[in-house]
């Protein structure tokens, strides 16, 4: 039998060395795109040599998944889990065309409006330790807003408060002042107590947070979300571009036309509305962090998640069988899609702007595809 196990034992650490590699997709398919400056670069409509987590009982899905976002010519970077276990991690297409860098797992994006639920987790933070309260009037943090005694934080959170708009630029600009054009902007406010989404709103309320805590909304997001729930793969503000793995954003790559990079406003300027960058693994973190009560109470996320007019909650949308939140900036458009039940989750980012399907598309149709799997 010593002999039967020392022949074994060769065999079976090679099966270790080998089956490594076995998780890899080597796609050779690729195409022609010319960038603005009129020279032509090689360009992969899917992702090449990108390692996909799946376990071994899960490669029939993460194929069939992966079929889909060939055969549609995807860019970006998608995350679908199931059951605690990841089926597809994986990065499609480029984060860079003209150097030729590729979207990986770990590809930074900013999230837009996405944002928006961690400054709603923040105050549901600050409701559960009785510092403030939803019915708040604004007055009571921003005293010269015009009437301001009329608007409450809940007509901010709920996107009913009809405060005007405020013009995203490229300059930077501090938080203080940036409200001070806001209130400047809102003359003559009156309330409207009607659904009219306006980015305005949470910018807002992540001044309250400042106010609340003096501390500023960047190094109170860090302490409170980021490093309670363990998110190291996530950050704000313009530190986005000190990351060497960021993607830039396109208005179109699927077809011929050249695909020109747009720009993102100032981060200063998307305040607590569109100022977090992540990974996929980091949204998807961040929904799991409040489902499982790790940054809010049970009853707290109950109320979290209550539509008020358009389906919209807290900083999310809530259609009954599914929560989701939608992020886009010039040339990004990410997806955010889970159920707190089954623990689906499904993270679609793409810089492409205008593709075909959109990212929302996109997302349901693997949550719906995801559903039906073992």
């Amino acid at each position: 039998m010593k002999k039967i196990y020392l022949l074994l034992i060769p065999s079976f650490l090679s099966v270790l060395i080998i089956s490594p590699y076995c998780s890899f997709i080597w796609n050779k398919n690729q195409s022609k795109v010319t960038i603005s400056n009129h020279s032509t670069v090689t360009v992969s409509n899917h992702s090449t040599m990108n390692k996909v987590d799946i376990t071994n009982d899960q490669n029939n899905n993460a194929r069939e998944i992966d079929r889909y976002l060939q055969q549609i010519h995807f860019n970006g970077v998608v995350l679908v889990r199931k059951n605690e276990q990841n089926i597809l991690n994986k990065g499609y297409g480029y984060r860079d065309i003209p150097n030729q860098l590729r979207n990986t797992a770990n590809t930074y994006y900013p999230i837009g409006s996405i944002s928006k639920f961690f400054v709603s987790t923040l105050l549901m933070q600050l409701k559960e330790e009785g510092k403030i309260s939803f019915n708040d009037p604004i007055s009571k943090y921003i005293p010269d807003f015009p009437n301001g005694s009329k608007l409450t934080l809940f007509h901010l959170i709920s996107h009913t408060s009809g405060v005007k708009r405020q013009k995203e630029l490229f300059n930077p600009i501090s938080s203080s002042d940036l409200i001070k054009k806001i209130v400047k902007l809102n003359a003559n406010y009156k309330p409207l107590n009607k659904w009219d989404y306006n980015d305005t709103n949470y910018i807002l309320l992540a001044y309250v947070i400042e106010k609340v805590t003096g501390i500023p909304y960047g190094e109170y997001i860090k302490t409170h979300i980021f490093d309670k729930a363990n998110m190291t793969e996530i950050g704000q503000g313009n530190d986005f571009y000190k990351k060497r793995n960021h993607a830039l954003g396109y208005s179109l790559i699927q077809t011929k036309n050249d695909p020109k990079q747009l720009q993102i406003p100032n981060f200063n300027y998307l305040l607590g509305c569109g100022d977090i960058y992540s990974t996929v693994s980091g949204i998807q973190k961040m929904d799991e962090a409040l489902i499982s009560n790790k940054l809010i109470l049970g009853k707290s996320f109950t109320q979290f998640i209550k539509p008020y007019q358009n389906h919209y909650a807290y900083g999310i949308y809530n259609k009954g069988k599914y929560l989701y939140n939608h992020g886009v900036v010039p040339g990004i458009s990410c997806m955010n899609i889970f159920d707190p039940v089954s623990k689906i989750y499904v993270i679609v980012f793409s810089n492409s702007q205008k593709m075909k399907p959109n990212t929302f598309d996109i997302a349901m149709n693997l949550f719906k595809l995801v559903n039906k799997m073992s």
